[in-house]
């Protein structure tokens, strides 16, 4: 029997996305009675309380459904969301910035609206009250800003007109009551850094797409939570990212890598790990690294965001995090390989 790792069902949280992005299971769009109810249901029923969504997602409002459908009170969950992207008209100039991979099952109520950037104060206000009303209960357990990082790849990015206001609204709503923490939604963790410099003081959780390729950044993202402290959520186990693959990543038909289809770099990359894993699957190398950076790290490593489409598949993540066993000799040579950091506690 594989040693239990012991991690509250408190720490993990139910990342909507797929509400919204799809596709429901054998295809196609999402359906709330036949797909988001259960999810809600089994992620209530394991004892997830805390919900993770985004304007950009499309998926609050059917959180806010299922909530009901279950008779569940809203205020009876901790719900977070991310600011700074809304969906506005496709016309004009408008770009679609997400793959294609990740739009094939948005409900029929999305269509023609694409992902915009609105930094502004009153921006934020309008993305945060839409969020709050579409999931139904009184406040905001966290507002993350969603991928200022790739704002700044996109379309470019002044702080003080990208990142400053919103800092100061949701500082000021925190202040009132209506907002509980302030966050980071991103991909890129130096962007972390960044922030705690120009903003001192205001970053209550950084949410960073994770996978085992990001420990060596992580590693310093924890020792900066040590001088200004904050707390730490991964985003994305279980989903959206290579770590899922189960054939060599180098000749694998496309696949999303950081929310972006793998170029040849990242492909390269990722066979690395596959080649050292060998019979571990990658994703449970992937949910042992999570839920050791959990035991290992308490205090700064606080939550573990999964989502998905399958209730069944849940409760298997659930347990991977807790129980997945990667061999002493395959840890060595992916320390070896200097894919995960010589320091990184693997019992």
């Amino acid at each position: 029997m594989p040693q239990k790792r012991e991690i509250s069902a408190d720490k993990f949280a139910f990342g909507c996305h797929r509400f919204g992005f799809g596709p429901a299971p054998g295809g196609g769009l999402v359906d709330v009675e036949k797909h988001v109810i259960p999810l809600v249901k089994i992620a209530w029923e394991s004892g997830i309380r805390t919900f993770d969504s985004a304007v950009l997602y499309r998926a609050t409002l059917q959180l806010g459904q299922a909530l009901e459908a279950l008779k569940i009170d809203p205020n009876e969950i901790r719900f977070q969301t991310k600011c700074l992207r809304y969906l506005g008209l496709t016309m004009d100039t408008a770009v679609e910035h997400q793959p294609e991979a990740l739009l094939q099952g948005i409900p029929r109520r999305y269509h023609g609206l694409t992902d915009k950037w609105d930094c502004s104060a009153k921006g934020v206000e309008q993305q945060i009250c839409r969020e709050r009303i579409e999931y139904g209960g009184d406040k905001l357990y966290g507002v993350a800003l969603h991928d200022s990082p790739d704002m700044e790849k996109q379309v470019g990015l002044n702080w003080e007109t990208d990142v400053s206001p919103a800092v100061a609204y949701l500082k000021a709503a925190k202040a009132a009551g209506f907002v509980e923490r302030i966050g980071l939604g991103i991909k890129d963790p130096e962007f972390v850094h960044r922030f705690l410099a120009n903003e001192p003081g205001s970053l209550d959780y950084a949410g960073l797409t994770f996978c085992p390729s990001i420990l060596g950044q992580l590693m310093k993202i924890i020792d900066a939570s040590n001088t200004q402290p904050f707390e730490v959520t991964l985003m994305g186990i279980n989903y959206g990212q290579a770590f899922t693959l189960t054939e060599d990543p180098l000749t694998a038909p496309p696949f999303l890598y950081n929310y972006e289809v793998a170029n040849a770099e990242e492909r390269a990359l990722m066979s690395r790990y596959y080649k050292i894993c060998g019979s571990t699957p990658l994703l449970h190398l992937a949910a042992a690294v999570a839920g050791l950076l959990v035991v290992h790290f308490p205090k700064t490593m606080t939550q573990i965001v999964t989502s998905t489409m399958t209730p069944s598949r849940l409760v298997e993540t659930m347990r991977l995090v807790r129980e997945a066993e990667v061999p002493a000799p395959v840890w060595a040579e992916l320390k070896a390989a200097e894919l995960i950091p010589r320091d990184f506690p693997t019992s």
